[in-house]
């Protein structure tokens, strides 16, 4: 075995402290202070709240009705760097894994992906679930059913490989009063799509899968793979860490950092607003508002792409901006995403299955559809 990794297991969290813990962890991690650090760490957890996760790129007025949220006590909360969808979690429903990586001796996201994926199949093997397979690069699935996800992104400062299983079903009429279904789909239809498409490991192996049998096996298929993973729980500095950037993450202002309604209220007046989505292999959003003399004012783009830097998406938006939005300015459109989009500093994992320059183009085209025959104006 090679130098051991830190091992924290997280147990039970909701979606506030789930999504301080990555931050923390990260930090701690390349602390040059620590005697850990720059070793790779492994955590697990179980979800211990009932809440809606929102992508870091995902536009959260597109997806959920967050009056509805408050009056039913769901939890609402955005994922920090991560992207991805909107995804639905039940209090016990899934279980949880990620692999932080230093970036010295770890620089391919595709590999590194590609390593942890076998592991992964060894934890479910032992689990009673071998029927288990990948999809793609990411989907776990059983007879076509999602039965959890593996995504690797690279969150800048060091690669992230995590992933979920499903463990028990989730309530999916709860879901249906706090969602805001897709364009094209009716609630009837969503419901049917669901309870066939989410499957879970009780579902295929017959019984219960608790989180400490989960830990286990997958204690033991690292140990096969030769990774010695030695237990170091939360500091009293991480512990108080935590719970300050769990206090930022829940804040208004980090769940509205991409909205349609935020960014329509912000526009100029005498601007017209249009919204336009396009389903590639991911879905992508895009806004535009007009001015009288048909020039693209501002824009946001959005979605559920695993892409980075974080900042990737708003620095696409910007360049939109001041851009002809006119029949026969898909050139200059796609040149505009394209300097930003298709930069070296831009990664996706498997980018052949991720977000293309084209989706992008698309969502704004028919945003710019949208805002042009608007009949409504931004009022001063």
């Amino acid at each position: 075995m090679g130098e051991p990794w830190r091992y924290v297991d997280c147990g039970a969290v909701d979606a506030f402290e789930n999504a301080a813990q990555l931050p923390v962890l990260i930090r701690s991690m390349l602390d040059a202070g620590r005697p850990d650090a720059g070793r790779p760490l492994v955590m697990t957890s179980v979800w211990g709240a009932t809440h809606l996760n929102v992508g870091w790129f995902d536009d959260v007025d597109s997806t959920l009705d967050l009056e509805a949220c408050r009056r039913l006590g769901v939890q609402v909360v955005r994922r920090q760097v991560y992207g991805g969808g909107t995804a639905f979690y039940d209090k016990g429903c899934a279980v949880m894994w990620t692999f932080l990586l230093p970036k010295e001796g770890h620089e391919d996201l595709d590999a590194e992906l590609a390593r942890f994926q076998p592991i992964v199949l060894d934890a479910l093997r032992r689990l009673g679930l071998g029927e288990v397979v990948f999809e793609g690069s990411s989907d776990l699935r059983w007879n076509g059913r999602k039965l959890g996800a593996l995504a690797a992104q690279d969150v800048m400062v060091c690669l992230s490989i995590g992933g979920f299983l499903n463990v028990a079903p989730p309530d999916i009429d709860l879901y249906l009063k706090v969602v805001r279904i897709p364009d094209d789909k009716f609630k009837d239809k969503v419901v049917k799509d669901l309870r066939e498409y989410v499957a879970t490991a009780e579902q295929v192996r017959g019984r219960p899968l608790g989180y400490e049998e989960f830990r286990g096996a997958f204690l033991a298929a690292l140990e096969a793979a030769g990774i010695d993973a030695i237990e170091e729980p939360l500091g009293e500095g991480e512990q108080r860490g935590l719970a300050k950037v769990a206090a930022k993450v829940g804040s208004e202002d980090a769940l509205r950092r991409v909205s349609s309604e935020r960014f329509a209220a912000s526009l100029p007046a005498g601007s017209r607003v249009g919204f336009g989505n396009h389903k590639g292999r991911k879905l992508c959003r895009a806004g535009v508002a007009i001015d009288g003399e048909g020039k693209i004012v501002a824009a946001m783009l959005a979605g559920d792409m695993h892409v980075s830097p974080p900042d990737v998406m708003d620095r696409c938006a910007a360049a939109l901006v001041g851009a002809r939005a006119q029949a026969g300015a898909a050139s200059d459109l796609r040149g505009r995403l394209a300097a930003v989009f298709e930069a070296p500093d831009v990664h996706q994992a498997e980018a052949s299955m991720g977000v293309t320059t084209e989706d992008l183009l698309a969502a704004v085209q028919k945003a710019v559809a949208a805002a042009s025959g608007a009949a409504h104006f931004v009022h001063g």
